[in-house]
């Protein structure tokens, strides 16, 4: 955090004549924000200074052999740049920021936490960076949910709704792949049975818990939903850092233990696994 409030100074803010001349009050603003998004909390340092430019990221991690020039990269994967070892986009090492210490050092500290980092950013306007860290020894309210003998929780404030299989995943959904239409829109779904690998049972009672995440919409396809249980989360030490399908477990009232997953990371993973099957 100290790290990413003194880039905010040094490479954000604009000097006091630079932000009159773009008609923004001479004094910067930085705020440091927290709040919670279903198992996780979410802390955000953003400034409203001048922006990162995504063709100047490019053009450095051109310059230094990262990509090459005429390879196409999207808005974040440029963002993702940024967090590559010995990257900066800074013209001349300050006493402010730096100091030896990369973006990448952060990432990893992160990654460490079982957490993630994002980047969003207007030229000209604001820069934001958000840490999406799992809460532990916290109570949430949770939905408890079961995949063959196995029972597993949800965040609740990150649960949508929950629907019978048959009433969003026609015949036609599954032909087109992991699709359901759920309330005029198509959005993706997970079987939670095959990316766990669980033996693939054809069961009836299959239900759909939709799932809000920081990056939209998506389904997760349950044998049961068991319904609502408050949940004291418990770390899952240092073993288990690589299980990043998982923000921690709980013990429930009859001893059982149940994984609580990572509802805002858990799409992005099931994508990762799907990428590396086609490859």
């Amino acid at each position: 955090l100290i790290h990413m409030i003194r880039n905010s100074l040094d490479h954000g803010l604009e000097d006091p004549d630079e932000r009159k001349a773009a008609g923004k009050d001479p004094m910067g603003r930085i705020l440091l924000k927290a709040r919670h998004a279903g198992g996780n909390v979410v802390i955000t340092v953003e400034d409203d200074g001048k922006g990162i430019d995504p063709e100047k990221i490019r053009a450095k991690a051109v310059a230094k052999g990262m990509v090459s020039e005429d390879q196409k990269l999207s808005q974040q994967e440029i963002y993702n740049l940024l967090f590559k070892s010995g990257f900066s986009t800074a013209e001349q090492v300050s006493t402010v920021s730096g100091r030896g210490v990369g973006m990448d050092v952060v990432k990893r500290e992160i990654d460490n936490l079982g957490g993630t980092i994002s980047i969003d950013s207007a030229v000209g306007e604001y820069s934001r960076i958000s840490f999406n860290l799992p809460l532990t020894l916290a109570i949430i309210d949770g939905l408890l949910v079961r995949i063959s003998e196995d029972y597993y929780v949800l965040p609740l404030s990150s649960v949508e709704s929950c629907l019978d299989r048959e009433e969003v995943i026609t015949e036609d959904d599954r032909q087109k792949g992991h699709i359901i239409h759920y309330r005029g829109h198509f959005i993706p779904y997970i079987p939670l049975r095959g990316y766990l690998e669980y033996p693939d049972v054809d069961s009836e009672r299959e239900q759909v818990v939709i799932i809000h995440s920081e990056n939209g919409y998506y389904g997760i396809i349950v044998d049961e939903v068991i319904g609502d249980n408050q949940t004291v989360i418990k770390n899952l030490g240092k073993v288990f850092k690589g299980a990043r399908a998982f923000s921690g477990a709980t013990i429930l009232g009859d001893g059982k233990i149940a994984l609580i997953l990572n509802t805002g990371l858990l799409s992005q993973l099931y994508e990762e696994t799907k990428s590396k099957e086609k490859v």
